[in-house]
């Protein structure tokens, strides 16, 4: 993963939700031409939101987040 240090100044929630969106878009799950909103979180619950554009895993820089709904205040 080329883009695992780049996720590591994040919290452990966005960090996840955007690994799970790469993977989930690597798959085929998930399109790379409509905005979608992504959530994610840890074992305490969800804790970020965000209005995105995915990317390939192999095109990470090509990833837009087009808004942070929520995000925690700590992290």
């Amino acid at each position: 993963m080329n883009y695992a240090f780049t996720l590591r100044i994040s919290d452990r929630g966005l960090r996840l939700q955007l690994n799970s969106l790469l993977m989930a878009t690597d798959a085929g799950l998930v399109r790379t031409d409509e905005d979608i909103i992504s959530m994610g979180g840890t074992a305490e619950g969800v804790d970020a939101a965000l209005v995105l554009r995915s990317a390939n895993s192999s095109n990470f820089f090509d990833l837009k987040v087009k808004e942070i709904i929520c995000k925690p205040a700590m992290f």
